[in-house]
Parts: C-alpha cells; sequence; structure tokens
C-alpha cells in the first residue's frame, strides 16, 4: 500500500478556518478510493497561491518529499498547491523526479499537460480576479468614495461604505502645517514644533519630517497630498511580487494611468495655498535629488545616539571634515541630545581602540570566557520564553478559529465579531514577530588564530587609509570591519568636551558564525564586561 500525503491551504482570514479540515476530509475519501495510506497532512491557512513563499506548511511537504517519505500527494485541486503556472510546474517537475504522484480528487493523476493547462487556468483566474477588483475599486473613485487607506484629518462615515469626513481637530492641524510651511519654516522644524505642543501624530509616537514631506511620486505626506485640496487621487502605485523573495512591492504608475476625481466636500487647504506650497517644494528639492551619488563612509548606519537609539546622520561640515547629528533630533526634535561630532575623529578613534584590541588576543579570550557563562543563563532563559509565547500563540489562533466557526453558524454577531476579531488578530500577529525574531540559542567556539590575524591586518590597513581623506576602504575591508563592528553608541557632549562612545561588536566575524557575544569597549578602557552580553 503506498504511503500519501494530504495538502490543503485557504487564502484569507475572510475566509472560514475550518476550509482546511473539510479538505482534509475529501482527500481522506480520495485516499481511500486509491487504497492508499495517510501518513502526514500539511496546510497553509490564510495564505495566498500567488506565491511559494511564506508557505511553511508548503515547504515541510516539500522537504518530506526530498526525504523520499511518501509516494503520493494528494490536493483537493491544483490550485491548492499554487495559481501561479511557474510554481505550479515547479513542484509537479520536482514531485516527478522522486517518483511521486500527484493526485487532485478533482482532476485524478495529474501528467505534465493537465498541470501546464491548470496552470494556466489558475493564474488567469487569479489575474481576473485582480482586474475585477481593481475595476471596483475604479468605480469607487470615480463615484467620489474613498477606495482605501487612511489619510489624516478624515474618518469613514458610519454606515456608509467608502465615503469619508473631515475631523475637524486634525483639519486645523493640516491647516497650519501648510501655513507654517508656505511662511518659510521647514519640515524638521514643523515636526519639532507639533512635537513640543504634544499634538498626537497620524502614526506613530511622533511627527517627524518625512510624515509631512512624504513622497513627490506617491502623493503622500501631508503637504503632497491632493486630498487636502480636495481631489482624490488613485492609482499612483501598483504591487508587484518579487519572484525572487515572494515579497510584495509598489511600483509608480504611468500618468496616463491615473485617476483624478474632483471632492469639494472633502477640501481642507485653499487651492491657492495648496498650489504655493507645491511650488515651493519643486523649487526647494526637485527629483535629481534622488539621483545624487552619496559616499557610504566606514560607519554608515553603525552610530547610533545613546538617548534614543536613533541614528547618527550627517548634517553639514566645515573644515574639519563632515559632522552627524542624531537623526531623531534633526528630524522631530524629540530627542535632547542635539550635540554635533566628527565623524572621521570617531572613525580613526574606533579604528586605533581595536588595533589595541587585536594586539592582545587574552583580551578576546576574556569575552570568550564570560560568554560561555553567560550564553548557558539566556538559552535556558529563551527556551522557557518561547515555550510560553508557542502556548499563547496556539490559544490565540484557538480563539480565531472558534470565533470564525461562530460566524459560519450564524451564532454571533457581526458587531461582536468586529470587537473580537481585530484584537485576536492582532495579538498573534505579536506573538508570531516575537517568537520570529528571536534567535535560537548559540554555541561557543574558540577565536581562529588566522581569523584574528587577518582582521588585524585589515585594522592596519583601514588605519592607513583613514589618514587620507579622499581614501577609501575597499569593499572587502570595509565588510570584514561590519562583521566585527555592529555599532557606535555615542553619548550626548557640550561644545568642546571629549567624545564618549562604546563600540559594539560581534565576535561572529573573527570567530565563525556560530558565535555572537557582544564585546562592549568603552572610551575609557578595554576591561571584559563584568554584566550580562
Amino acid at each position: 500500500m503506498k504511503r500519501a500525503v494530504i495538502y490543503a491551504r485557504y487564502s484569507t482570514d475572510l475566509q472560514n478556518d475550518k476550509s482546511v479540515e473539510d479538505q482534509f476530509s475529501l482527500c481522506h475519501d480520495f485516499a481511500g478510493k486509491l487504497g492508499a495510506t495517510i501518513v502526514k497532512q500539511f496546510s497553509d491557512r490564510a495564505k495566498s497561491g500567488a506565491s511559494m513563499f511564506g508557505r511553511p506548511g508548503l515547504a515541510d511537504l516539500m522537504t518530506a518529499a526530498e526525504r523520499g517519505e511518501f509516494e503520493i500527494l494528494i490536493t483537493e485541486h491544483t490550485d491548492r498547491v499554487s495559481r501561479d503556472i511557474a510554481d505550479l510546474a515547479h513542484v509537479h517537475k520536482v514531485l516527478k523526479f522522486r517518483n511521486i504522484e500527484m493526485q487532485c480528487v478533482n482532476g485524478g493523476l495529474m501528467d505534465t499537460v493537465q498541470i501546464g493547462m491548470y496552470g494556466i487556468v489558475g493564474q488567469m483566474q487569479r489575474e481576473e480576479g485582480a482586474r475585477k477588483v481593481k475595476r471596483g475599486m475604479t468605480g469607487v473613485v470615480r463615484s467620489g468614495r474613498n477606495a482605501g487607506g487612511k489619510a489624516y484629518g478624515y474618518r469613514p462615515v458610519t454606515g456608509k461604505k467608502g465615503e469619508l469626513e473631515i475631523i475637524e481637530v486634525e483639519a486645523n492641524v493640516v491647516r497650519r502645517i501648510f501655513d507654517m510651511y508656505s511662511a518659510g519654516m521647514s519640515p524638521r522644524a514643523i515636526a519639532a514644533a507639533l512635537n513640543a505642543e504634544g499634538i498626537p501624530a497620524p502614526r506613530g509616537k511622533q511627527w517627524n519630517a518625512s510624515t509631512i514631506n512624504g513622497n513627490g511620486q506617491r502623493g503622500n505626506g501631508i503637504l503632497r497630498n491632493p486630498l487636502y485640496a480636495g481631489k482624490i487621487v488613485w492609482n499612483r502605485v501598483h504591487m508587484v511580487k518579487d519572484p525572487s523573495t515572494g515579497r510584495r512591492i509598489s511600483r509608480v504608475n504611468d500618468d496616463d494611468a491615473i485617476e483624478t476625481i474632483e471632492a469639494p466636500h472633502l477640501r481642507i487647504v485653499d487651492e491657492a495655498l495648496f498650489q504655493t506650497v507645491q511650488d515651493l517644494k519643486a523649487s526647494r528639492g526637485g527629483a535629481h535629488a534622488r539621483h545624487v551619488q552619496k559616499n557610504k563612509r566606514l560607519l554608515s548606519g553603525l552610530l547610533k545616539c545613546s538617548e534614543c537609539g536613533g541614528s547618527l546622520v550627517i548634517n553639514g561640515a566645515d573644515r574639519n571634515g563632515p559632522r552627524v547629528i542624531c537623526s531623531t533630533h534633526k528630524e522631530s526634535g524629540s530627542c535632547s541630545n542635539n550635540a554635533r561630532y566628527y565623524v572621521e575623529k570617531i572613525e580613526r578613534d574606533v579604528i586605533d581602540r581595536l588595533r589595541k584590541m587585536f594586539a592582545d588576543t587574552s583580551i578576546i579570550d576574556a569575552y570568550v570566557e564570560e560568554y560561555r557563562a553567560e550564553s548557558k543563563r539566556i538559552a535556558i532563559q529563551r527556551r522557557n520564553s518561547r515555550g510560553a509565547k508557542e502556548t499563547a500563540l496556539t490559544e490565540v489562533q484557538g480563539q480565531i478559529t472558534r470565533v470564525i466557526e461562530q460566524v459560519s453558524k450564524g451564532t454571533i454577531d457581526e458587531d461582536d465579531v468586529l470587537a473580537i476579531l481585530p484584537g485576536l488578530k492582532a495579538e498573534r500577529a505579536r506573538l508570531k514577530a516575537e517568537l520570529a525574531a528571536e534567535e535560537p540559542p548559540t554555541n561557543v567556539i574558540e577565536i581562529k588564530p588566522r581569523a584574528v590575524n587577518k582582521f588585524r591586518e585589515d585594522i592596519e590597513s583601514l588605519a592607513e587609509i583613514l589618514k587620507d581623506r579622499q581614501a577609501e576602504p575597499t569593499p572587502e575591508m570595509a565588510k570584514a570591519f561590519r562583521e566585527v563592528v555592529s555599532g557606535v553608541v555615542v553619548y550626548p557632549r557640550l561644545p568642546g568636551e571629549a567624545y564618549e562612545y562604546e563600540i559594539k561588536g560581534l565576535l561572529s566575524g573573527i570567530a565563525g558564525p556560530e558565535l555572537s557575544a557582544v564585546v562592549v569597549v568603552a572610551e575609557e578602557g578595554f576591561e571584559p564586561p563584568t554584566q550580562g552580553l
């Protein structure tokens, strides 16, 4: 008797979670007709069939196929496996190579011709569904309603799908932003003023210059949003899926594809003021700014502010070289650290300190020994924490399933669903994100002498290169440096005061990927840490 596995999938959270169990039941009955024994079941819940990425059930199935755990794959239909012709053909090709049959309840044994035919049909249905959705949204926009998305200053009208109304309190903030910008204030200064007054931001904890500036091509940001001038502009961008990663990315549409509808009832800012602001933005910036080549420094992206954790970014230069400042302070004024630092001085200091550190490998050995003891404690702590989160995730998923079952049976009101389900989904997303972010416990290995020597040579070369401002480190040297140095935390200072900072690094860069202890090098010295790493 041949061994068989079942694969089931449904597309979105809006569908019944019971769909997977229904597919399993159909496939079990079909397996009986084939005379096969079910040895395992795989499923993906609320996962699109447009891509193989992000589908752990399908990934596990293909792994089991590689291990030779079954001879037959049973699924309700080929579109459960994939609605992409290339992905479906790939799965079938791999299974056929391993002498595994693909049997469908609705279709029987799949051969190459059927896979090609069903693959075309599945992809056409998916693409046609997307076109129908777009046509429906076009009709919504042309009727003067909102096709989706939330803009600051507006809220949905209760009981009238797609209609918006103005929130006067937020509208006053919008008008004030336009007035301040037209009077000469920069977006950063405007953001700082709003934060200082405690005015709630559209998203997140604070206003940023990017919230106000937005993106010209996409028409987002307070100052660029045509909705404030009484115009609904839709279809600026479209989403495409990267076939190499499965991620959706947005691309700007051509001008002739963009829909613009007059909506005077949604106007917050006078047309003349809106146009004045657009002219000012065009004169102060421009499309050419996106193509200006930016020099990437050795510490680019590694400098962090100790007060807020924000990155340090270039803020002008003088005869002593370029200076950096906390990006949070620069963008919104919400960080108290307004100090400026010469980035070249920090670079030279970091290299000099690392030269001293790697002159004596006993210092590295001390960190490794410290890490041995600390890693044991962290491993135990992680296991306990992960187990609790996995239990909580299972419970939340069970609650979601029960709510959906009640919806299908008509035993729960829609208002109750709207009150319960969003919170459960948010909790599920939080737990999944925390579990995904957790790293598995690491093992300690000994420092490799050759790797230490190679890194020491690179540090010496970098030190020589940094003496010449016009010279740049080779990509190989910069890569080796960044594999060891993970960040430089800079502390606030008054003008004329000495720099104070910590160098944080990963020993994995010289000891191998299994070692990830953090080295902290303070300005005053290089004593091994006595606290947790």
